[in-house]
């Protein structure tokens, strides 16, 4: 499927909010089930200003298909998400190659460890595991892929650590 690649702009805030709950609540993630439409808006606006460059792959009726948000003073690929119904069809991987065109001196990011078709994406696209840790704020396990591959040489993965107690406490109650 072809998609055209272009800027996020303000009129896009409700798609993309929305595609985003989609697509991470369709991970079938109990974490992911914790998310809302209005969180999702809140964080795009705040990340926006804190420096969030955001793209969005739109088919030819300017459609969302997918987006894609950089922290490009970090090197963070820190969201990508592909609505659920046009996942697999080259879009993930569209995006995936614009933001290594826009961060040619490497690219590192965060997944869930149990994001198993996220991780086999990544792994496929030249990415590698570099560390496996909790989630800074939703505490659940993470693994963090460096691309170019030569950028995580040094690195080594880490012991995973348990969640922090009042995360413990949330999931055990579900």
């Amino acid at each position: 499927m072809h998609a055209a690649i272009r800027a996020y702009g303000d009129q896009d805030l409700v798609a993309v909010a929305r595609l985003w709950l989609e697509s991470w609540q369709s991970t079938g993630l109990p974490v992911a089930q914790l998310a809302t439409e209005a969180a999702n808006k809140e964080r795009i606006s705040r990340e926006l200003t804190g420096g969030w460059s955001v793209f969005l792959a739109c088919n030819e009726n300017e459609d969302l298909l997918g987006f894609l948000a950089l922290k490009p003073d970090s090197a963070c690929l820190d969201q990508l998400f592909v609505a659920p119904a046009v996942q697999r069809q080259g879009i993930g991987r569209a995006l995936l190659d614009f933001a290594k065109q826009q961060m040619t001196n490497g690219i590192w990011l965060r997944t869930a460890v149990d994001n198993v078709g996220a991780c086999r994406f990544y792994e496929r696209n030249g990415f590698r595991a570099c560390e496996i840790g909790v989630h800074p704020t939703l505490g659940h396990r993470t693994v963090v892929y460096r691309w170019p591959e030569f950028l995580s040489s040094a690195t080594s993965l880490r012991p995973l650590e348990p969640p922090p107690r009042r995360m413990r406490r949330a999931m055990d109650q579900r």
